[in-house]
């Protein structure tokens, strides 16, 4: 992971789905669709939610398992969606935040246009090889096996309040 590219909180992280908040694998059954969602990533969501770290999920593909998980992580998601850069402006505007103020996490090339604008772009460790000129920090963990929950922590530590999370859990010096 490398030094902040931003010296304010950050204030919205956006995620991408497939590839960055799972593993990438996409498993269909005569009922529908299975994703595997890490479950120290989904915490770590509810962790930055609660401390002011705003999650927004943006996925290009529709799926029942992916909108199950996300209601279960009461996160704000827009699945099937064909213009990312145009969902996070509507996001930013509402919450009237910054692009410099926002992050975002993904894996491969439909990221990019999103990268390329927020303050902070991260990319997951095992992303397309493509992504590395448009993102600041890149996981040493790969998607689906921590990567959102290590790149939550960074954000938390920056932003000043991971040690709240600690102390919650009787974790802190």
């Amino acid at each position: 992971m490398s030094d902040a590219p931003i010296r304010h909180p950050v204030k919205v992280l956006f995620l991408d789905v497939d590839g960055t908040m799972t593993d990438g694998v996409i498993g269909f059954t005569r009922s529908g669709d299975l994703r595997h969602f890490w479950v120290r990533d989904g915490i770590a969501l509810e962790w930055a939610r609660e401390l002011g770290l705003l999650p927004v999920v943006i996925s290009g593909r529709s799926s029942l398992a992916v909108e199950a998980r996300m209601h279960d992580l009461k996160l704000e998601s827009y699945l099937g969606a064909k213009d990312k850069v145009a969902v996070a402006q509507t996001v930013l505007d509402r919450e009237r935040v910054r692009w410099d103020e926002s992050a975002m996490i993904g894996d491969d090339l439909p990221d990019v246009p999103l990268l390329k604008r927020v303050g902070w772009p991260i990319a997951v460790a095992d992303c397309s090889r493509e992504l590395a000129p448009f993102v600041r920090t890149t996981t040493r963990t790969a998607a689906g096996h921590g990567a959102v929950r290590e790149a939550v922590e960074l954000l938390l530590r920056h932003n000043g309040v991971w040690d709240r999370v600690l102390e919650r859990y009787g974790a802190g010096a």
